[in-house]
């Protein structure tokens, strides 16, 4: 089987996480204590803080995961040793989001992945020309031992993408339009699974399965609009 060359959750960490002001609000009432609802779950603010102060000193010591994520060697290693950036926590808080979007994609489209496809799955990522498994995890804004939870969205994501026609062929129609299919996918679960991101970490658009940053409005005076 041949290496995807850009997994979405690959994708997902490469995106530029500078703090751009977007557009947008919350994403409807979250329960106190709790950074986001997927469906039913609960992803609580102490657990994304743990996930994000384990998370930082690796990060900072793995110079491929950040060639992953676009960070120039110098930004990597200048990052602060207190409070991690607002655009450090997004990006962990959309895996986290993105992680169990793709487990009800997979079981809306009747898919499961077993130990063995994910054992596959991670043994490709670590295929990979220029990066690793556990590179690409700290990429996507996880800690080392959450490593299996990436490759696993990584089998999903070719489990599904092989029930939609995928011809193992980079860039061949087929493989495009299972591409897309597979986004459909993705965005179909995080509707049924109506996800809300608290406004303090950013607003969730579920048509592209991203978190967009938190907007600042200035006042009038910071603005110099009166």
């Amino acid at each position: 089987m041949p290496i995807m060359k850009k997994t979405r959750i690959t994708a997902l960490a490469a995106l530029p996480l500078s703090a751009v002001l977007l557009s947008g609000c919350g994403g409807g009432p979250v329960r106190a204590g709790a950074a986001a609802l997927v469906g039913d779950e609960r992803i609580t603010v102490a657990d994304l803080d743990r996930t994000v102060r384990v998370w930082r000193p690796e990060f900072k010591a793995d110079p491929q995961a950040g060639a992953v994520r676009g960070e120039p060697p110098e930004q990597q290693q200048q990052m602060g040793t207190d409070a991690a950036s607002e655009s450090d926590v997004r990006a962990t808080l959309s895996t986290l989001v993105f992680l169990r979007i793709g487990d009800r994609a997979a079981r809306d489209n009747g898919v499961e992945p077993t130990g063995g496809d994910v054992d596959q799955a991670l043994a490709m990522m670590d295929q990979a020309p220029t990066s690793n498994a556990v590179s690409m995890t700290l990429a996507a804004g996880l800690p080392k031992d959450r490593v299996r939870d990436v490759a696993r969205f990584n089998a999903i994501q070719i489990l599904l993408m092989d029930r939609f026609g995928w011809d193992h062929t980079p860039n061949s129609p087929t493989a495009r339009q299972a591409m897309l299919r597979f986004d459909q996918a993705l965005a179909d679960a995080a509707a049924k699974l109506k996800v809300r991101v608290n406004p303090r970490f950013g607003t969730f658009d579920p048509a592209k399965v991203t978190i967009s940053p938190v907007v600042y409005r200035l006042s009038a005076t910071e603005s110099g609009v009166r």
